[in-house]
């Protein structure tokens, strides 16, 4: 077979994320309310443009974490195309009244057949209504072990997984590009059986070596013209 003819080998794909935890300011409530209107119709209109060019879902916290409202779940093959992303927000209607209060930021490795777009994060990423976000760091303990016993501890995590087959979870790794070493973002169609392997996880053995899980987001998929009628 010639060098041409050969078919592409699978290769392992970098995309960066970025969880990015928002609140309105209190300026954005005392708009008028044709004024309000107007600036919520310009951030959602850009947002549907946006999606065309990175993976963007937005997700509600009103109500369910003090300080925060809102979550927008960005990822993209760069670092530039999420800065870009967000820096169009943040100029444009009521998203300048938005104050971030919390940005987790890692990249996911995915084996993808040569693939040059992001469709692969919107096939994968963002699929259920509810997501449940939280930091990883290990203890120092837990990188002196073996390879084999670390992978014992890791095959008794998958396998809580396996069990609840409705729940569907991604880790990113941060280590180089924020203060927590992964991100867990664990998302299902049902918040029941999302909470349930969740407390199933957070019982097993390999949390021994766990330092920091928190803040743990629960945040509810939901339209953004949705989130700022809520807010305001």
């Amino acid at each position: 077979m010639s060098e041409k003819a050969k078919p592409h080998a699978s290769v392992q794909q970098t995309r960066y994320s970025n969880f990015i935890f928002v609140k309105a300011d209190d300026k954005f409530r005392l708009l008028l309310s044709n004024e309000r209107i107007a600036a919520k119709e310009a951030l959602a209109n850009l947002v549907a443009e946006l999606e065309d060019e990175v993976f963007l879902r937005s997700y509600s916290l009103v109500g369910l974490k003090a300080g925060m409202e809102m979550m927008l779940w960005l990822a993209a093959q760069d670092i530039e195309s999420m800065q870009k992303a967000w820096a169009r927000i943040t100029v444009t209607g009521a998203g300048r009244y938005l104050s971030p209060c919390l940005c987790l930021l890692g990249s996911y490795q995915s084996a993808e057949a040569h693939r040059k777009d992001d469709s692969s994060c919107k096939e994968a990423f963002g699929r259920h209504r509810y997501l449940f976000v939280h930091p990883l760091s290990r203890t120092h303990e837990w990188y002196e072990l073996s390879s084999a016993e670390r992978q014992k501890f890791l095959s008794e995590r998958q396998a809580v997984l396996a069990r609840h087959h409705g729940v569907q979870e991604f880790m990113f790794s941060s280590t180089g590009l924020d203060d927590q070493e992964h991100i867990v973002a664990r998302e299902s169609a049902s918040l029941e059986e999302l909470t349930a392997a969740t407390r199933e996880l957070r019982e097993q053995r390999i949390k021994m070596f766990t330092r920091l899980q928190t803040p743990g987001l629960l945040c509810v998929g939901t339209d953004l013209r949705d989130i700022l009628d809520t807010i305001g």
